[in-house]
């Protein structure tokens, strides 16, 4: 209900799990690195359970502007989240690479884009700006530091938000 309401101050954040939050941002929302599937693993039947069930489903989450990316780690990117919010053809902001792995999970090309730390891109009328830090990258055994990691700064008309995702 309270996603509902505008926020009072124009600045709202929603923890959902792990890096999973909802940012309310003068009138704008913006989904950072969203886990909505049970495991964080290549596999639906094993691998690492979350802690706590999923809080809200996706198709609960109010109208979202923008999902932001922070690596490709399984606990940051969700193969069965991702094909989900294709299907709601959301803008993706993400670091060098990960594109790729988007448009295996269903995710038009034209939704994605990919920066280089020092880059910017405004997108559902928020700029965002990769940001170096100290993390690196992965889905699988042969593919550590294939893509970029990044942290992000997430700027509306009046407030200025910093995403570190894992680092």
């Amino acid at each position: 209900a309270s996603w509902a309401r505008p926020t009072e101050t124009g600045l709202r954040a929603t923890w959902l799990g792990h890096s999973t939050v909802l940012l309310e941002l003068d009138g704008r929302r913006v989904l950072t690195d969203p886990v909505f599937g049970k495991r964080a693993s290549p596999l639906a039947f094993m691998g690492p359970k979350r802690f706590h069930p999923v809080p809200v489903e996706i198709a609960e989450l109010p109208p979202i502007d923008a999902v932001l990316l922070s690596h490709d780690h399984y606990d940051h990117l969700c193969a069965w989240t991702m094909s989900q919010l294709a299907k709601l053809r959301v803008p993706i902001v993400t670091a060098l690479g990960v594109g790729a792995h988007l448009e295996r999970m269903g995710v038009e090309p034209g939704l994605i884009s990919e920066l280089d730390w020092g880059e910017s891109v405004e997108v559902g009328g928020v700029r965002f700006s990769a940001t170096p830090c100290q993390h690196f990258s992965g889905r699988g055994l042969s593919d550590r530091n294939s893509t970029l990691w990044a942290s992000w700064v997430i700027e509306s008309e009046r407030r200025k938000v910093f995403f570190s995702g894992d680092t």
